[in-house]
């Protein structure tokens, strides 16, 4: 795709309440947020803003629906950047919600219309691994074929078309598209798939051993475990999760990366994990992507508490 139309798409998908699609599966069911959406499709953006605010303002964050004002918001922003905040937090905060897969749609959506088909990538293949049966399947499909093939990555564009077609159920529209980006999977094969020689390869003559064993070098020395970093005012939170093991998991992930990893509980039984610390925002909107990276998940920057 090239950069005006990337510009154009990003433009549109920057003002999603009018440009609401039947591909859509994700608009608010309730409706006093069925009408915040309304407002925005009719011009009155600030209104809209404004109603979702108070929503959110006396809804108890364990409500189920919390992550679905927040969704809400996220979809009438006035700024891109307001926009994948609230839809982050849907994502992270609220993974076990009906809106965390829709807000990761969204989320490789923006990603892709600004370029970021890693980015892009990521999200759909959350979507895919995290949630099997989620009804965005097929329009998942549709965006990060698209992303993976910019990217050469055609086995993995042509498995989630398959995947996408088969969960398409009575969506033509959606199905007619992603039959005709198959035509693009005819003798594809996976990335990885092991490449046979012709011929053996040549083996190489054995390498004479040392005359004597003390030649050998022996390391003794013990690495001296680096210092942990002193707390500061702001983190990184990756996921709010329930699973031990996934969170085992995690936090092994955020310390690999070179972070302390934090655990907090939150909301309904869960627990969230946080990369830290560090003393300034900007700081963490730094390592924001390296720890993204590191997850290979979504995250948001956010305070520390008072305490550890």
């Amino acid at each position: 795709m090239n950069l005006m139309n990337r510009v154009t798409l990003a433009l549109a998908l920057a003002t999603l309440p009018a440009a609401v699609a039947a591909q859509d599966t994700g608009m608010p069911t309730t409706p006093a947020l069925q009408q915040v959406i309304r407002l925005a499709q009719d011009g009155f953006g600030d209104s809209a803003r404004t109603t979702v605010a108070r929503i959110i303002d006396r809804t108890s964050p364990t409500d189920p629906l919390y992550p679905e004002a927040l969704y809400a918001a996220a979809t009438v922003s006035k700024t891109g950047d307001e926009m994948r905040l609230l839809f982050s937090r849907v994502s992270v905060e609220y993974a076990r919600s009906p809106w965390a897969d829709n807000a990761l749609l969204r989320l490789a959506q923006l990603d892709y219309g600004a370029g970021n088909l890693d980015g892009a990538l990521s999200r759909v293949q959350r979507i895919m691994s995290d949630y099997p049966g989620s009804p965005v399947i097929p329009v998942a499909a549709m965006w990060g074929s698209r992303a993976a093939f910019e990217r050469r990555q055609m086995a993995t564009g042509c498995d989630w078309i398959a995947r996408g077609i088969a969960a398409a159920g009575n969506d033509v529209e959606t199905r007619n598209q992603l039959e005709f980006a198959r035509v693009r999977c005819t003798n594809v094969t996976p990335e990885n798939a092991p490449i046979v020689a012709a011929t053996p390869p040549a083996v190489a003559p054995p390498t004479p051993a040392p005359a004597n064993a003390a030649d050998i070098p022996v390391s003794r020395s013990t690495p001296t475990p680096a210092a942990r970093p002193t707390a500061g005012g702001w983190r990184v939170q990756v996921g709010a999760l329930r699973d031990a093991a996934a969170i085992r998991r995690t936090r092994q992930a955020i310390e690999r990366a070179g972070f302390t990893s934090y655990v907090l509980p939150a909301v309904g039984g869960l627990t969230k994990v946080q990369a830290g610390p560090f003393d300034t925002r900007q700081a963490a909107m730094a390592s924001l992507a390296r720890v993204k990276a590191a997850v290979n998940g979504d995250a948001f920057v956010t305070r520390a508490p008072d305490s550890r």
